[in-house]
């Protein structure tokens, strides 16, 4: 790859989870950020991979990445982890086989959600509703929401509908029974580099992050994703200690996934210019084990959109 000048964002989201922008739209404010190596880690899918490959300019860099919805039995307890996932074989049997179960799982999520909906208000704008998209990742219930105050004009309706999305909001993570060994495992057989995302963001203890991570290093985890826009530098300090205490990688993400109604973070940059980081571990290794996506490849990718 070369040594890049630029910022470093391994964890942003597009349209194809939770995310509000285009696969392009986010390319064009990582350049304009000057960051140019970047990773979309969408929940659940590689659904951007494609666009990624085709519309990545000049001088950008990227790579095969994920973020899974898991847990770890801690204690008797279900603890809601993410691990992201990165340079991993796109067409592998395992990784795409445990893709589907997820987005199977959504969508019979989705479709009860739906026919609650039906069960309550017979009268709503469906023809509409059934243009969206129904795989869609965490945001569902709001665009149907957003869907129905669009066509929907009765003050007194709308009031009752948005009673009901209060009361049915649609949970993710912990509903998805996906055990964070069988994910680790699975992305490194892929492949892939498995590193656990935004650890200080779990409400847990540092001292419950410290146990965390070593389990999870006994389970196969890679890296640690060190600096985020959560995270404090102190806490940077501490989990970059927890790299070397395990030889994992480490990385940089902001998590990125819109700028209406956020807290000013920006891709490259964190929360106030809190990351701004242009070198790290993992982005050395998908670089010597040549896992990056450039610019070159786009003409391969191009035929096949």
């Amino acid at each position: 790859m070369g040594e890049t000048k630029g910022f470093i964002d391994l964890h942003i989201h597009s349209k194809y989870s939770d995310g509000h922008f285009e696969v392009k739209e986010l390319i064009d404010k990582a350049r304009k950020n000057n960051t140019n190596f970047i990773a979309i880690c969408d929940h659940d899918s590689i659904n951007a991979l494609k666009e990624l490959s085709i519309y990545l300019l000049d001088n950008m860099y990227s790579t095969t990445s994920v973020e899974f919805s898991s847990y770890l039995l801690l204690n008797g307890e279900k603890v809601l982890l993410h691990l992201l996932g990165y340079g991993f074989d796109p067409n592998n049997v395992e990784l795409n086989k445990l893709l589907f179960e997820l987005r199977k799982r959504r969508l019979y999520i989705h479709n009860q959600f739906l026919k609650e909906l039906k069960s309550n208000f017979a009268n709503l704008p469906y023809d509409e509703i059934s243009k969206l998209d129904i795989e869609r990742y965490c945001w569902f219930d709001r665009d149907v929401l957003n869907c129905i105050n669009a066509n929907i004009n009765d003050p007194i309706l709308l009031s009752l509908i948005t009673n009901f999305f209060k009361t049915h909001k649609l949970s993710y993570g912990i509903d998805y029974p996906l055990n964070v060994e069988k994910v680790i495992d699975v992305i490194n057989k892929s492949g892939g580099i498995s590193v656990l995302a935004h650890p200080m963001a779990y409400n847990l203890s540092y001292d419950t992050v410290k146990i965390v991570i070593k389990k999870l290093v006994e389970f196969g985890l890679r890296g640690i994703e060190t600096f985020q826009s959560d995270c404090s530098w102190t806490d940077s300090i501490k989990l970059l200690q927890e790299t070397e205490r395990y030889k994992l990688l480490y990385s940089v993400g902001s998590d990125f996934h819109r700028e209406i109604n956020s807290d000013n973070r920006e891709i490259g940059k964190g929360i106030n210019d809190n990351l701004c980081i242009s070198s790290t571990t993992v982005t050395d290794y998908l670089s010597e084990k040549n896992l990056i996506l450039k610019r070159e490849i786009k003409k391969n990718n191009k035929e096949n959109l």
